[in-house]
């Protein structure tokens, strides 16, 4: 006898919880991305360009290769604000950004020390790319603030404490940069005697 035919038989309750719906963008904290960014010597840019990607193509089906966007991030990089500003107006219209803005001074950010570093002194290009890289961040967190906007995690709680993984790429990350010191000292010593 089932429960239909049992009008005494307790109520049964759906017990499955429904899948919760994949988000669209890569959530993480403002604080972690600046601490990642910054001690990795930027190749956490590429990660979190591809997990971007990778959530993108998850929720909406697009066909997207995360991993040849993130490594041509330059190229790709104003479809993804845009992408994320999209979002943005559907999910959080009060939200305020200038993602056009913020978009090309990525680009700007990204393509500039290309054009000057074979030019300078190496201590002076280095002091330029310090500047350049407190613009890039600040730029970069106004783009997570946005995507934990349409996430509806406003802190980037569901990805705030640094990882195991996350400590392994920040000493690789200090390598470089004490590898980028060391050869910039040589190369000033050199340029002098």
């Amino acid at each position: 006898m089932s429960v239909i035919d049992n009008p005494y038989a307790p109520p049964q309750a759906e017990l499955s919880q429904p899948l919760a719906a994949a988000s669209t963008f890569f959530v993480v904290a403002p604080r972690k991305l600046v601490i990642m960014i910054l001690l990795t010597s930027g190749m956490y840019f590429v990660y979190w360009f591809y997990k971007q990607w990778t959530c993108y193509r998850q929720a909406t089906g697009a066909n997207v290769w995360p991993v040849v966007r993130a490594f041509f991030s330059v190229i790709f990089l104003y479809p993804l604000i845009m992408k994320i500003r999209r979002q943005v107006e559907v999910k959080a219209p009060t939200y305020q950004w200038q993602p056009r803005s913020v978009a090309i001074g990525l680009v700007v950010c990204g393509a500039l020390p290309y054009m000057y570093s074979w030019a300078l002194a190496p201590l002076t290009a280095m002091k330029i790319s310090a500047c350049l890289t407190i613009v890039h961040l600040y730029l970069m967190v106004q783009v997570q603030r946005a995507v934990n906007q349409v996430e509806n995690d406003l802190r980037g709680e569901v990805n705030k404490r640094l990882t195991l993984a996350n400590c392994i790429w920040i000493a690789i990350g200090l390598c470089f940069y004490a590898l980028s010191i060391v050869s910039a000292m040589r190369l000033a010593e050199l340029a002098q005697g």
